[in-house]
């Protein structure tokens, strides 16, 4: 998003954590778990559906955990 000319730590959830469950083939409880605990570890800060990315290399890591190796 940053190449394209967009802020590569904050962004606006286009779907609600509803749409986001059912396109992974969750509940959207679990969406919501996962959002509130990112954002209680300081990863991300949440705020409806903004979202600004606090530490982006946690949040990496997080997402590919053996790219730290």
């Amino acid at each position: 998003m940053h190449l394209r000319g967009f802020s590569q730590s904050e962004l606006i959830l286009r779907m609600s954590r509803v749409e986001i469950g059912s396109y992974l083939g969750m509940q959207f409880e679990t969406v919501s778990r996962i959002f509130s605990k990112l954002d209680a570890d300081g990863i991300v800060d949440i705020k409806n559906r903004h979202i600004h990315i606090l530490d982006l290399d946690r949040l990496r890591l997080i997402v590919n955990p053996n790219a730290g190796l």
